[in-house]
């Protein structure tokens, strides 16, 4: 019987060591924000068509931790993540290896915390961000028409939206990052990141809608050159009909993402996918000097008021990342002086933007510089 036993346990012992040696990095997608957990991939379980994947905590192999559902075309029908309670965290399925229909996410007593629809990938339909207590419906992954917003009190807030622009009300601490479009267990790396983006125009055209109409870009803006009360006030001269003045210089920079990077080796970035995108690319904070890429005279054309102290500077699309500065002068710039202007402005006369697109080139989210 000894026997037996000491033979039971060799091969126990090499299964579970050979099984454990399998442990991968799940990324999963909770809405606007990354959760990487540690899992072991179970055999395969095949029918004649649909092939269940099933992943256990790496920590405790009794437990599933992950659930996806295969055919010839990849991943389709059923995905979910749970708890190590064995309770279930996230609900979706999946078709042609994008979301498509009802996704749920629980806490871990099983109550809702955001429910909502995706069409191919994309955010479209009604989502009630139960947590926050807000409401209101994507069209193609941006914020469309009415979101209602309650407070403890019940009291309703409502704001208005067009195609992801928010048009009247308050506005929501997520209009920083319009995400629609989740990548799920897709990891962020660096062959994911690559410039993918081949119509610069379109995105200068995105950048300027949000420059001028976002009211969290506003803010941001106000507060960075702010600060007193006088300069408070003054600030406020730069905006017509609440809409940002500012002039567009038509010299497009190599602006490098040294402050962004800070802020997200020091944990300060809000933006999930950014921070992700960030992680994966050389991490040096050495400033690099400023040279310029191109000129293109049309994007001083769409200036909002070209005569305005205010000006933009566009810099290069980098891992669909484009860093873009605001730079208060004294007085109005002179067109053919943008460049020697921007490199004899000091820091405290800038204000630095990082917007993400996604590989369809839709803006989907900002980082602002920190103070």
């Amino acid at each position: 019987m000894a026997k037996i036993k000491s033979i039971l346990f060799f091969f126990f012992f090499l299964f579970s060591t050979s099984f454990s040696a399998q442990v991968v990095d799940e990324v999963v997608q909770l809405d606007t924000i990354f959760e990487t957990i540690k899992v072991i991939y179970k055999p395969i379980n095949s029918s004649s068509y649909f092939t269940k994947k099933f992943g256990v905590f790496a920590d405790d192999t009794s437990k599933i931790a992950i659930e996806k559902t295969f055919n010839v075309n990849g991943q389709n029908g059923i995905y979910k993540v749970y708890y190590p309670s064995g309770r279930l965290k996230v609900f979706t399925v999946f078709a042609n290896n994008k979301i498509n229909g009802e996704w749920t996410w629980y806490d871990e007593k099983g109550i809702i915390l955001v429910k909502g629809t995706y069409q191919n990938g994309v955010k479209h339909g009604y989502w009630a961000y139960k947590n926050v207590r807000i409401y209101g419906r994507y069209k193609k992954g941006l914020k469309h028409k009415r979101w209602i917003r309650k407070d403890i009190n019940e009291k309703k807030y409502i704001s208005h939206y067009q195609k992801g622009v928010l048009v009247a009300g308050e506005g929501h601490d997520s209009d920083k990052m319009h995400l629609g479009v989740v990548k799920d267990t897709t990891k962020i790396s660096k062959d994911t990141v690559q410039q993918e983006i081949s119509q610069p125009n379109v995105l200068y055209e995105q950048a300027i809608s949000f420059l001028t109409n976002n009211i969290v870009c506003k803010k941001a803006i106000k507060a960075h050159f702010g600060g007193t009360f006088k300069k408070t006030l003054a600030i406020k001269k730069y905006y017509k009909n609440d809409k940002f003045q500012f002039a567009i210089s038509p010299s497009v920079l190599s602006l490098d993402n040294t402050i962004f990077y800070q802020q997200s080796s020091t944990g300060k970035m809000e933006i999930a996918i950014i921070d992700s995108i960030l992680k994966t690319l050389p991490n040096s904070f050495d400033k690099q000097p400023i040279n310029l890429i191109k000129t293109d005279q049309s994007l001083f054309l769409q200036s909002t008021k070209k005569t305005s102290p205010m000006v933009v500077y566009f810099g290069e699309l980098n891992a669909n990342l484009m860093r873009i500065d605001v730079v208060k002068y004294n007085e109005s710039v002179e067109e053919n002086s943008f460049l020697e202007k921007y490199i004899t402005a000091n820091e405290n006369q800038k204000f630095s933007i990082l917007l993400y697109f996604d590989k369809n080139g839709v803006l989907k989210g900002a980082e602002y510089q920190k103070p």
